[in-house]
């Protein structure tokens, strides 16, 4: 079923207020209010001559893209009646409240909630429900009743008297059927369909067809379609953290179990909290790995309602709970005669989720490996949220060191930091160096390691000499990882000398 709305908004309906445009043929009139309407003004009129007939009309600007925002917000806003919504610019709304109406009381009673609502808001409407999307978009404009519901064996009957404008087709289309006198869409009801779409093209055909529910019509949502939600709503609106908390108690213990019964777990869950002034609050919430621990979602939730009494307004009268990304999450048996459960004893993404829900998912990472030889390259961080495979750190330090066993420091300098060295030959490891203006004296040294440039890199941070690395120990114990940077040569300054990690 599909529900559609036009929209309006009632200003001063005692005085005539018309919306302008400006275009190089002057100001038009692009929307007026009842009382404008009422004294013979149109859309498309020009300014100067609404002024004639009434020089002390209220005039303001068209502001489009503000429109089209706050129809996207309406929209936004009808999702406490169905999950699926989306804006038809310039004026109109459409749900598909397949499963929604008995929520309501019905269609009916749904339909009187949404006029009620919309006209505390200020807002006039026309409301259709049809089995059709077509149907639905053709009664909201163009039926005589602002309110007005269409069944499946009526459906003929109610697309017949409306004018073939209720079709969508283009302004083109509706002049030249127009002039043949094909004015409703009974009129081409019944024509042969042979003629009609050879003068016409298929626009007209496949408008007919979805309209009288021939052919499937798609429909595209706001929000991606969810089929992992839980719903309540509450007797009396709740303002109150603590009510919003067993709220969430209740929704993620029920969605836990949807999951569960599906062998889902979920990466991003959403929760919206409705509120009676007509609005909405938000509170996004992803996980690093997969999940469908009620307490665990339950508990990162409610750190995320700090200042939820505050957004409350009059109080939230319903709360949705959806699974936006879910993953395969089969249920895990750890021992022959243990119970059945979701997650290891060493799973550490539990404690991975509080610490993002606290500092931020930019804030903590994990390492992966890169395609690079170069020791800072070999690696780069990613936010733990982010999706990732299990990295064989193995394969990749044989892979970037050619097969051969090298040692690497657990902590990398980032960027390497200069030291003044002294070697006993060119190309020999450093017999002292100073760092960070504290002298070193080298007892034991392994190496060289020899890295050559990446000649295929082109960006300016690229390294363009080759490096030799040694690892060093000192006379007190501490073990470095040191290399210079180029190559002894007769022509060309001498090579640099860096410390680039320290061993444990």
């Amino acid at each position: 079923m599909a529900l559609t709305a036009a929209d309006g908004q009632r200003l001063r309906e005692d005085k005539p207020l018309v919306l302008i445009t400006t275009s190089e043929t002057g100001q038009h009139i692009t929307a007026l209010n009842t009382a404008a309407r009422g004294m013979g003004f149109r859309p498309g009129m020009t300014l100067a001559d609404a002024r004639a007939i009434h020089p002390a009309l209220q005039v303001a600007h068209a502001d489009p893209a503000g429109d089209e925002r706050a129809l996207i917000r309406l929209a936004l806003w009808c999702q406490c009646y169905s999950p699926f919504t989306r804006a038809d610019p310039p004026d109109g709304i459409s749900l598909d409240i397949t499963g929604c109406a008995h929520l309501f009381g019905g269609e009916a009673g749904m339909m009187e909630n949404i006029s009620k609502r919309l006209s505390g808001f200020g807002l006039s409407a026309r409301l259709a429900i049809a089995p059709t999307i077509g149907t639905a978009w053709g009664l909201a404009r163009h039926a005589p009743d602002p309110c007005h519901i269409s069944h499946p064996r009526k459906l003929r009957d109610d697309l017949a008297p409306l004018p073939i404008a209720a079709l969508r087709l283009s302004p083109e289309i509706r002049r030249a059927l127009e002039k043949l006198g094909l004015k409703r869409v009974g009129d081409l009801v019944d024509k042969p369909r042979a003629p009609l779409a050879a003068r016409f093209g298929s626009q007209l055909m496949r408008r007919l067809d979805t309209a009288m529910g021939y052919e499937e019509e798609s429909f595209t949502p706001l929000s991606p379609p969810v089929s992992h939600v839980a719903e309540c709503r509450f007797v009396e609106p709740i303002i109150t953290r603590k009510g919003v908390e067993i709220a969430v108690e209740r929704l993620t213990r029920d969605l836990a179990d949807m999951l569960e019964k599906a062998g889902k777990g979920a990466r991003r869950v959403e929760l919206r909290l409705f509120r009676i002034d007509g609005w909405f609050e938000t509170v996004p919430l992803a996980t690093s790995t997969a999940t469908r621990d009620p307490h665990h979602l339950c508990r990162l939730l409610c750190e995320r309602l700090d200042r939820i009494e505050q957004r409350a307004g009059f109080g939230f009268e319903a709360a949705r709970l959806s699974a936006i990304q879910i993953e395969d999450k089969p249920a895990q048996q750890e021992d022959m005669d243990g119970p059945v459960h979701d997650s290891g004893r060493n799973d550490i993404s539990p404690l991975l989720d509080r610490l993002v829900n606290r500092f931020g998912p930019d804030r903590v990472t994990r390492a992966l490996p890169c395609p690079s030889h170069i020791p800072e390259r070999a690696f780069r961080f990613v936010s733990v949220l982010e999706k990732t495979g299990t990295p064989d750190w193995p394969a990749h330090a044989r892979t970037v060191q050619d097969g051969a066993d090298f040692a690497r420091p657990l902590l990398l300098l980032a960027p390497p930091e200069p030291i003044i060295a002294i070697a006993e030959a060119p190309d020999s490891p450093p017999a002292r160096f100073e760092w960070r203006r504290e002298p070193h004296r080298v007892t034991r040294a392994e190496g060289p390691e020899r890295i050559a440039p990446e000649w295929w890199r082109t960006h300016e941070d690229a390294s363009r000499t080759t490096r030799d690395y040694y690892r060093v120990e000192d006379e007190a114990g501490h073990r470095f990882w040191l290399f210079r940077d180029g190559l002894y040569e007769r022509a060309g300054n001498a090579p640099r000398w860096f410390i680039h990690g320290i061993f444990a």
